[in-house]
Order: structure tokens, then C-alpha cells, then sequence
């Protein structure tokens, strides 16, 4: 079965006859990349590292269950000291809590830099 070809648009700029591209707009109005909204390669590394290695293995670690209310839902895992606060990307700061767990603690942490 053949794919039916995609009809040309023109840019979204008042004016504009050229084809677009993905973002609705033309070559020339396409929106800029900004540098603030890449990674750094060493954050590249480091999300990369904990996705595939440290998540995985605090997830297995703990169980597959939250370690505060033991909820097998909704599971994410947090950084026990935030990397904000000095944490580091390593499994000893890693623990398995559900979302609700994880809104709380994520709360309290952030009281208590207030308070600092």
C-alpha cells in the first residue's frame, strides 16, 4: 500500500508563500534552536546513567513498591537528598516512591530550603 503523499502548506507568517517545514513555518521563519534549552553533554551523561542504570536498579532494589506507603502504582524514582541540595547521581541516593510519596517528600524538601 502506498502512503499518500502530504499536501504542501505555506508559512504561517502574514505574507509568506514558501513551503513550511515541521514547525508550520518556512526556512526563514522557522524558529531559532535555543542553547539554554539543549543539555550540557555532561547532563546528557548523567540523565542517561540514571535511566538506564541507576533507575532500574533502585526500582529492583526496593522491590517494584514505594518505600514509604508500599504502593506498587504510579512509581517513580526520586533522589533522597535533591541534586540541588548537593545529592549525587548514584544508586545510595536513590530511592522508589509513587507519585503521591514523591509530591509529598518533593514538598517537605522544598519547605525546609525555604526554612534554611
Amino acid at each position: 500500500m502506498d502512503a499518500v503523499p502530504r499536501a504542501a502548506s505555506i508559512c504561517l507568517i502574514r505574507g509568506c508563500t514558501k513551503r513550511t517545514s515541521r514547525s508550520g513555518r518556512c526556512a526563514d521563519h522557522a524558529p531559532q534552536e535555543r542553547a539554554w534549552l539543549r543539555k550540557s553533554p555532561r547532563n546528557q551523561r548523567r540523565d542517561s546513567t540514571w535511566e538506564r542504570h541507576t533507575r532500574p536498579r533502585a526500582l529492583a532494589r526496593d522491590g517494584f513498591a514505594c518505600v514509604r506507603c508500599g504502593s506498587r502504582d504510579h512509581l517513580e524514582v526520586d533522589h533522597v537528598i535533591p541534586i540541588a541540595q548537593g545529592g549525587t547521581w548514584t544508586l545510595d541516593n536513590a530511592q522508589t516512591l509513587c507519585q503521591p510519596c514523591h509530591r509529598g517528600k518533593t514538598a517537605d524538601d522544598r519547605r525546609q530550603k525555604n526554612d534554611l
